[in-house]
C-alpha cells in the first residue's frame, strides 16, 4: 500500500496550522516564534549539518526557562498526536478506496486470507474447523509510557471524528467547511487543557485508561469484526452460508490483577477491577438495548410475532408489572419493546447487584443470573424478528448478540500474575503455623513437590492454628478469597488465568494450586478429581528459564495429580514466555532464538504427554520486548507451536494506537486474527527444506550476539553507572508516569533490580534504543561466510525474515548523534568513552550487517513508506531530545544543590517540563517500551 505522502503532508500541515494559531492565540507570538525557531532549526541542521549553527540552537534552549520549555514540548507533542492521527485517518481510507475501486483488500485482510485459502485448497470443513478451534485473546496490560489522561484521549477521539468528517466531504463544500471549523476548535481546545497528570497515576487511573478502549472503539469494533469475517466467508466459500460464528475473540487484562512488584495492587484493587469491568459493559448493553427497543418498533397488528415472546413476558410477571406500573397497557400492541424494557430493566438490576457486591436484595430478585440467561432473550426476539424483518434480525440485534457471547458481564478476564518468591514465602509461612508441617523453607524441590501433593490430595485445607501470620500471607488469602467471591458474583470468566512470574521449579505450581484451596478455588470434586477454578500459567522469563523449560515442565506434568487436574479441565496448558526479561538477560538475539526453541520444546512436550498448550506471549511495545506487525509475528511462529488458540499482551503504549477509534481497532484486530488462522494451518506453515541448516546458523547468530551483548551488559566495569546518567532511567520512577515502581530494589541499577519496560524506555529515550539491535551487528560479522546461506533463510523462512525486518525498524531509530549528546551526562570520562566506543562500533556492524544482508545501500530501502515516515519525525523528535538533555541538566542540578530557599527552586517546574519530554518522545517514537 503506497502513500501519497504529498496528500498525507498536506494534511499534517493543515493541523499543524490550526496548531500554531491556537498556540499564537492562548500563549503568545513569542512562544510560536521560539517554536517555530527550533522546528525550522532542526529540519535545516537535518538537511545541511552545521556543528556553529547547531551549537545556536542548543544554546537557545539553554537560555529559555522551564515554562517556555514546557510550551515547545506541548506543541511538538501535540504535533505527534496530530500526525499520528491523520496517519491512521489516511491509511484507513487506502484500505477503503482499495476495496471500493478493485475488489482486492489488503494483505492480512479477512477476504485476502480466505481466497490466500481457496487457492491453498483448504476445503470448507477445514475452514469452519480452523474458526471453530479459534480462540484470539488480546491482554491488556498498563504501561508508564502511557501518560495522557482519559480527558486528552476524549478529545483526541473527538478530533478523529472531526478529520474524518473532512475526509468524507468535497473540499469546499458546507459540510468540509464545518468539519474543518470543528477540527480548529477541537485543537484549540486541546492545547488548552492539560495533556498529562499533574500527580502520579493511581491503579484506578491505569484501570480507567484500559477501559476507555472499550468505549471509544472496541464496543462498536467487535460486532464488526464478526460481520467482517462472516461477509468474507459467504463471498469465498458459500457453503458456510448457514455456519453460526462461535465467540472467538475475547479479551484479558492485567490492570488491577498484576501485583507481581506493584505494593499498590491489592485484594481491594482487584475487587475494584473486576467492579469497573462490569459497570462499563453492563452500562453499554442498556445502551444498546435501549436503540434496540427504538428500532424494533413492530406492532402484532400488522406482523405476526411469536407466541414465544408473549410467552416470555408471561415468565417475567412480576418485573413486567414494576417496569409498566405507570401504565400497565404501554406497548401492548409492541412486544418486542415490551420484553426489551423487561430486559433492560434486568441488566440494570444486575449491574446495581453487582456493584452492591451481593448486598441489594432487591436486584437479586430480578437480575441475570449467568450471560446466557440474557442471550436466551436477545436470540428468542431475533428468531421471531427473523420471520418477518431479517434485516433488523441481522443488523443491530445480531450485532449486541454477538458482543454479549464475547464480553460477559464481566467484559475482560482479569488474569492474577505474582511472583513466585512471593508464594513460597507464604507458603512457607503456612506451614510454620501448623504444628504437623515441616519447615518448607529446608525442603528440597522433591520434598517440597511430595508435601504439596499430599495436601492436594485430602479435600479441605491445612488447618493454621494461628493468626499471627505475615501481613504478605493475610494479602494473598484475602486475593484468593476476594477472587472466590468475584467469580460467584459476576460469572465463571471473571478472571483468567493465575500467571507464575519467574517459574523455575515444579513446584510452583503446586504452591499456587494450595493457596487457592483456602478459598475453596480449588479442591477434590464428587468423582475424587482435582478442580482448579483458575488454570495455573507458568512464565518463563530469564534465558536461563527457557531453556529449563524441557526439566520443568515434565517434572509438573509426570505429577499424576496435576495430569488429572488437566484431564478433567478441557486437558489445556497454558504457558507464557517472557520476551522482555529474556532480551534483557541475553540480548535480542538469544532471546529471539530461546523463545523459539521454547515453543518447540513446548510443542513437543505437549505431544509427548497427549495436551494441548495455549502459548501466552508477553509481547511489548517495542521490538527489544517482542513488539513489530501482530499479523506477520503471530503468521511466522515456530510450525506445530499455535493449534488455533493464542494470548498476548497488549502493552498500554501502543493501546492508543491500535484501539483509539473503531476503525483502527477492526484492522488490528483483524490482522491479529488472520495471522493466527494462518499460522494454525499446515497449508499456510510450511517447513523450509533447509530448516535445519537455518536453525543451526541462527543458533550460531545468538551465541555470538549474547556474547558480545553480555560483554558490554555484565562485564563492563560501570556500565550500569553510565546507564543510569547517560539516559533518564533515574528520573521515570520519580515522574507521574506509572503506578508501579520503575526498580525491584533502590540504588543504583542493574540488570536483576531494574524492570524490563524502564530499561528498555530508557534506552529508547536517549536514542540508543539499544536492547533492540545490541549484538546484532557482531553476530551477522561472525557468520560472514554464510551471508548466502543467510539471504536465504531470510527469503525462505518467516520467522527469520519477521526478526530481521524488526531490527531493522528499531535500528532506524538509533541516533548516535544524539545518543551521544546524551552520554555527555555521564561524569566519568573514561567510562564514558569506553561505553561509547563500543556501542558505536557495534551500531557500525549492525548497520553494515544489515545492508549487506537485505542487499540494499541504506536502511529500509525496501520499505519506503516506513523510511518516510520515520524520517520526517526524526526532525521533530531532534529537538525534544536536546530539550530533554537540558531538563536532565538542571534537574540533576538541583538534586545536588543545597537549596532552602523553597520559593526558589524550580524543581516542580523542571519535573513537568520533564515529563512532558517523556511523553512527547513516546508519542513521536510510538514504540518505547
Amino acid at each position: 500500500m503506497l502513500l501519497k505522502n504529498d496528500v498525507l503532508r498536506a494534511r499534517v500541515r493543515l493541523l499543524g496550522a490550526f496548531l500554531g494559531e491556537a498556540i499564537s492565540r492562548q500563549s503568545g507570538e513569542d512562544t510560536l516564534r521560539t517554536i517555530e525557531t527550533l522546528r525550522k532549526g532542526f529540519i535545516q541542521e537535518r538537511r545541511e549539518h552545521n556543528p556553529a549553527h547547531k551549537q545556536q540552537l542548543i544554546d537557545l534552549i539553554a537560555s529559555l526557562d522551564n515554562q517556555t520549555l514546557k510550551n515547545v514540548i506541548r506543541a511538538f507533542s501535540i504535533y505527534f498526536f496530530l500526525a499520528n492521527l491523520t496517519e491512521e485517518n489516511y491509511l484507513r481510507e487506502q484500505r477503503r478506496t482499495m476495496r471500493a475501486q478493485s475488489n482486492q483488500s489488503w494483505e492480512g485482510s479477512f477476504r485476502r486470507t480466505l481466497l490466500e485459502c481457496r487457492e491453498r485448497q483448504i476445503e470448507p470443513a477445514q475452514i469452519k474447523e480452523l474458526i471453530d478451534h479459534l480462540k484470539f485473546i488480546p491482554v491488556f496490560t498498563a504501561h508508564p509510557t502511557e501518560a495522557r489522561r482519559r480527558t486528552t484521549m476524549n478529545i483526541l477521539q473527538t478530533l478523529y471524528e472531526h478529520t474524518d468528517a473532512m475526509s468524507d466531504y468535497p473540499e469546499g463544500s458546507l459540510a468540509f467547511m464545518q468539519a474543518k471549523q470543528k477540527t480548529a476548535e477541537t485543537i484549540d481546545l486541546l492545547w488548552s487543557s492539560d495533556e498529562v497528570r499533574s500527580r502520579k497515576p493511581l491503579v484506578y487511573d491505569e484501570i480507567n485508561n484500559g477501559l476507555h478502549y472499550f468505549d471509544a472503539s472496541l464496543f462498536t469494533a467487535i460486532p464488526k469484526v464478526y460481520r467482517n469475517i462472516k461477509d468474507a466467508i459467504v463471498d469465498i466459500y458459500p457453503e458456510l452460508i448457514d455456519y453460526p460464528l462461535p465467540a472467538f475473540v475475547s479479551f484479558g487484562s492485567w490492570i488491577g490483577g498484576d501485583r507481581d512488584g506493584n505494593p499498590f495492587v491489592t485484594h481491594e484493587t482487584t475487587e475494584m477491577a473486576v467492579l469497573m469491568h462490569a459497570n462499563t459493559v453492563l452500562r453499554h448493553y442498556q445502551v444498546l438495548v435501549r436503540k434496540l427497543r427504538r428500532e424494533l418498533i413492530h406492532s402484532d397488528t400488522i406482523v405476526d410475532i411469536a407466541p414465544e415472546i408473549y410467552t416470555r413476558i408471561k415468565d417475567y410477571n412480576t418485573l413486567d408489572q414494576k417496569v409498566f406500573c405507570y401504565n400497565p397497557d404501554d406497548y401492548n400492541n409492541e412486544p418486542y419493546r415490551r420484553l426489551l424494557s423487561i430486559i433492560l430493566a434486568k441488566i440494570k438490576a444486575t449491574n446495581q447487584h453487582i456493584q452492591s457486591q451481593g448486598t441489594d436484595k432487591e436486584a437479586a430478585q430480578e437480575l441475570y443470573s449467568t450471560p446466557t440467561a440474557l442471550l436466551d432473550d436477545l436470540r428468542l426476539i431475533r428468531k421471531s424478528v427473523n420471520t418477518h424483518d431479517k434485516a433488523h434480525g441481522e443488523g443491530l440485534l445480531l450485532d449486541t448478540i454477538r458482543l454479549v457471547k464475547t464480553c460477559g458481564f464481566h467484559l475482560a478476564s482479569l488474569d492474577i500474575r505474582q511472583d513466585s518468591g512471593y508464594h513460597g514465602e507464604v507458603i512457607a509461612d503456612i506451614f510454620a503455623s501448623a504444628s504437623n508441617l515441616p519447615d518448607y523453607r529446608t525442603l528440597s524441590e522433591t520434598e517440597r513437590q511430595e508435601w504439596l501433593t499430599r495436601l492436594l490430595e485430602k479435600p479441605g485445607a491445612p488447618l493454621i492454628y494461628t493468626d499471627n501470620l505475615s501481613a504478605q500471607t493475610h494479602e494473598q488469602l484475602a486475593l484468593m478469597n476476594s477472587v472466590a467471591k468475584l467469580r460467584k458474583l459476576v460469572g465463571d470468566d471473571t478472571f483468567g488465568s493465575y500467571v507464575i512470574s519467574m517459574t523455575n521449579n515444579a513446584s510452583q505450581l503446586l504452591e499456587v494450586l494450595l493457596l487457592m484451596r483456602f478459598a475453596g478455588l480449588s479442591g477434590i470434586d464428587k468423582n475424587g478429581h482435582l478442580f482448579s477454578a483458575l488454570p495455573v500459567a507458568p512464565l518463563f522469563e530469564t534465558i536461563e528459564d527457557l531453556k529449563n523449560i524441557d526439566k520443568i515442565m515434565p517434572m509438573v506434568l509426570d505429577n499424576p495429580l496435576y495430569r488429572e487436574l488437566l484431564e478433567h479441565s478441557g486437558n489445556i496448558q497454558e504457558i507464557m514466555l517472557g520476551y522482555s526479561d529474556s532480551s534483557k538477560d541475553g540480548g535480542i538475539i538469544t532471546s529471539a532464538w530461546q523463545l523459539y526453541s521454547a515453543q518447540q520444546t513446548i510443542a513437543d512436550i505437549a505431544n509427548q504427554y497427549g495436551i494441548t498448550t495455549r502459548l501466552f506471549h508477553g509481547r511489548g511495545g517495542s521490538v527489544s520486548r517482542g513488539g513489530g506487525s501482530t499479523h506477520q509475528a503471530i503468521a511466522a511462529q515456530p510450525a506445530g507451536t499455535l493449534h488455533g488458540q493464542i494470548k498476548f499482551t497488549e502493552q498500554g503504549e501502543v493501546l492508543y494506537a491500535k484501539y483509539a477509534n473503531p476503525d483502527t481497532a477492526v484492522f488490528e484486530l483483524t490482522m491479529g486474527i488472520t495471522g493466527a488462522l494462518k499460522a494454525s494451518s499446515s497449508r499456510f506453515v510450511e517447513q523450509p527444506k533447509q530448516l535445519d541448516s537455518y536453525e543451526a546458523l541462527f543458533a550460531d547468530l545468538a551465541d555470538a550476539g549474547e556474547q558480545q551483548y553480555r560483554e558490554l551488559t555484565d562485564n563492563t566495569e560501570g556500565f550500569y553507572q553510565f546507564y543510569s546518567e547517560a539516559t533518564p532511567v533515574q528520573e521515570i520512577s520519580l515522574l507521574n508516569i506509572g503506578s508501579r515502581p520503575a526498580h525491584r530494589k533502590k540504588g543504583l541499577p542493574s540488570k536483576s533490580t531494574i524492570r524490563a519496560i524502564p530499561w528498555v524506555f530508557g534506552w529508547s529515550l536517549a536514542r540508543f534504543t539499544l536492547p533492540a539491535w545490541y549484538g546484532v551487528g557482531s553476530a551477522l560479522d561472525s557468520v560472514k561466510k554464510d551471508e548466502a546461506l543467510m539471504k536465504e533463510m531470510n527469503k525462505n523462512w518467516p520467522f527469520f525474515n519477521v526478526f530481521i525486518s524488526n531490527i531493522e525498524m528499531a535500528f532506524t531509530k538509533a541516533r548516535m548523534n544524539i545518543a551521544r549528546a546524551y552520554s555527555q551526562l555521564c561524569k566519568d570520562e573514561s567510562l564514558r568513552e569506553q561505553v561509547m566506543q563500543a556501542v558505536i562500533d557495534e551500531h557500525e556492524l549492525t548497520h553494515a550487517g544489515l545492508n549487506s544482508l537485505l542487499a540494499q545501500a541504506s536502511l529500509l530501502s525496501n520499505q519506503q513508506d516506513l523510511a518516510h515516515s520515520l524520517e520526517w519525525r526524526n526532525a521533530y523528535l531532534d529537538p525534544i531530545n536536546y530539550i530533554q538533555i537540558e531538563l536532565l541538566k538542571r534537574m540533576r542540578q538541583s538534586d545536588n544543590t543545597d537549596n532552602d530557599n523553597l520559593e526558589n527552586d524550580d524543581r516542580p517546574a523542571v519535573e513537568d517540563a520533564l515529563i512532558r519530554s517523556i511523553n512527547a518522545l513516546a508519542a513521536g517514537l510510538r514504540n518505547t517500551g
